[in-house]
């Protein structure tokens, strides 16, 4: 009987506006708040880079707070990126990243500016990625105020460059200049490909060789590297006047291993890739590339060698480390390292200009080390006719973001085409 009567009486109850608009406003009220209510804020890093020791979730507060993990023997634990689900786009969230202070090698600890940027960056997609507001830095934190740019979204030290972005890179320009050689340098030890490309003119008079990553953590360096290579297939014509006549070896990531396991690769053990320039390599990738740049040395082919880095916190411009016996250089060697240098200057003014000298690594402090850094061991076996040079890309700034990198990468390209193409008679000299 209560049925029946519901029943039947129900179109008088509908038919009633206040409680259509109150129905329907109800309906809409729980339409909206329910994915909201159920919506769960989480944090994961098991994807390739992705590195996050989890601290804290708290859903109330909207607040993420993580740690760069240690990933003993692998370096320095100061790259962080991780994966937020359950946010609400246009949602306020705090993120907090603690600085890792347990002792990584031999007893020491890694100072905690290393791990914490000005700004970090921020991305709905993985593939755009812009830098958050400036955080709040403090001795051994740093606070981020984001605002989630959708549901899933990430959040780095700095823009991300994986192995799929090295090797999607490469089949771009390998599809569009059927002259191109992709190549693989190596396998890792972890068992990984190391990608390479040549462009140009393989049997030209001058040969170039750019590397970067030696270093995982140092993202950005591989983003200068893009740059550098967009502009050197580009069609300007002094892109293609380089390519007539040079031979450009192109090397994204040299560690890959650290660089998708998400670990700094710095000071790693037994010793990291830029230190690894020895008579016996401890790196597979490390002897491929002395192999092929001494063939180009024996051949009196390659005049410039480029180890792409990013520096400390502290360095807001991007300058060289020359090489540390430049004093004892011939003079003509010498005038060659200030004419790269002056043209570096000229081209390589945005989004910051270049420091106006070269730098040098002092606080390697045997000789038996500096031999084994990557551009030293170059410049021992090289002519007089050689330039090799560390650049190092300040990413602690506003311009440490994809566009910033890549542009100095273009610069930087800019150079080595004036350098090679414009008259230079020290190239006349014996070697």
């Amino acid at each position: 009987m209560t049925s029946e009567l519901s029943y039947r009486t129900l179109p008088n109850f509908v038919g009633r506006p206040n409680f259509v608009g109150r129905l329907v406003l109800a309906l809409v009220i729980l339409a909206w708040a329910t994915p909201r209510l159920q919506a769960e804020l989480s944090v994961s890093s098991d994807f390739p880079g992705g590195s996050a020791d989890v601290i804290k979730v708290d859903q109330g507060e909207s607040l993420v707070e993580v740690e760069p993990p240690q990933r003993f023997g692998n370096g320095w634990p100061c790259w962080w990126y991780f994966q937020v689900d359950g946010a609400v786009a246009g949602q306020p969230i705090t993120v907090k990243v603690r600085a890792n202070r347990e002792p990584f090698r031999d007893g020491r600890s890694l100072a905690p500016h290393w791990s914490l940027p000005q700004q970090a960056s921020i991305s709905g997609d993985r593939a755009n990625w812009e830098q958050t507001r400036p955080g709040t830095i403090h001795v051994d934190h740093a606070v981020y105020q984001v605002t989630a740019p959708a549901e899933r979204f990430w959040i780095a030290w700095g823009p991300p460059f994986q192995l799929a972005d090295a090797e999607a890179l490469l089949d771009r320009i390998a599809t569009n200049d059927p002259t191109a050689e992709r190549f693989e340098l190596a396998r890792t030890r972890g068992g990984r490909v190391v990608p390479a490309i040549r462009v140009g003119n393989r049997s030209g008079e001058h040969a170039v060789w750019v590397q970067a990553r030696q270093h995982a953590w140092e993202s950005g360096s591989s983003w200068v590297a893009r740059g550098f290579i967009d502009w050197v297939v580009s069609d300007d014509p002094r892109a293609v006047a380089l390519r007539a006549e040079t031979e450009i070896v192109f090397v994204p990531i040299m560690d890959v291993d650290n660089v998708e396991r998400g670990a700094g690769g710095k000071d790693a053990v037994p010793r990291d890739h830029n230190r690894d320039w020895s008579d016996d390599p401890v790196y597979p990738e490390v002897a491929a590339a002395q192999r092929r740049i001494g063939e180009l040395i024996d051949a009196g082919r390659l005049r410039i060698f480029l180890d792409l880095h990013n520096p400390s916190s502290t360095d807001t411009n991007p300058f060289y480390f020359g090489p540390l016996s430049y004093e004892r250089l011939p003079a003509a060697q010498q005038r060659l390292y200030n004419r790269f240098l002056d043209l570096s200057i000229e081209q390589i003014t945005r989004p910051v200009a270049i420091h106006p000298q070269f730098r040098f690594a002092t606080y390697v402090k045997t000789q038996e080390e500096r031999d084994r850094v990557s551009k030293m061991w170059v410049s021992n076996r090289g002519d007089q006719r050689l330039v090799s040079l560390t650049l190092e890309t300040s990413w602690n700034t506003p311009q440490g973001t994809i566009s910033g990198y890549t542009r100095v990468g273009q610069g930087l390209a800019e150079t080595v085409a004036r350098f090679l193409l414009d008259d230079n008679p020290e190239f006349d000299q014996g070697s």
